[in-house]
């Protein structure tokens, strides 16, 4: 099996193992949001971009998740965790922590999760209350669908801190 089938495996697997009922998608690799947008547009589902981020006081580390149109204020998202402000994380930490690469970060990459720190989610309120939301299944040549109540039993499933932001 080649690395990126067995790296979509392990997601769908565990999608799988919690009977999440999911669409998997494959398509030419796509590293942006708009990108994505044209290549797997579905009709009622939310287009999603996540961020790996970091604290740029503290070693502390979050993965933010919104809309695919929406723009990242730093300053704002960092305040739901009393921080002044966040700044990317190098590729090298985003595949140490999360065993992905950019372009591929999404909320299933948190099954790679590795040492005894786990990030935090920030979920915008809108991809929160999506009735359908897609992601990489940790390889950006690929697309899970799942609905919105599948996405939170699946972030309940890993024992997620989830903070919901506006």
């Amino acid at each position: 099996m080649s690395a990126n089938k067995a790296v979509i495996a392990k997601v769908t697997g565990y999608l799988d193992s919690l009977g999440i009922s999911y669409e998997l998608i494959r398509h030419p690799a796509v590293v942006t949001t708009e990108e994505s947008r044209q290549i797997i547009y579905i009709e009622g589902c939310m287009s999603c971009k996540s961020l790996y981020v970091k604290d740029k006081k503290s070693d502390n580390y979050y993965m933010i998740v919104l809309p695919f149109d929406k723009r990242a204020e730093m300053r704002g998202l960092a305040s739901y965790v009393g921080c002044a402000k966040f700044e990317f994380a190098t590729e090298d930490k985003l595949f140490e922590d999360l065993g992905v690469h950019r372009g591929s970060v999404s909320p299933f990459a948190f099954l790679n999760e590795v040492g005894s720190y786990r990030a935090p989610l920030l979920i915008d309120k809108e991809v929160w209350n999506a009735s359908k939301v897609k992601f990489h299944p940790c390889d950006n040549t690929a697309t899970v669908i799942v609905s919105g109540e599948d996405l939170r039993k699946f972030l309940d499933s890993i024992n997620k801190r989830v903070i919901v932001v506006n």
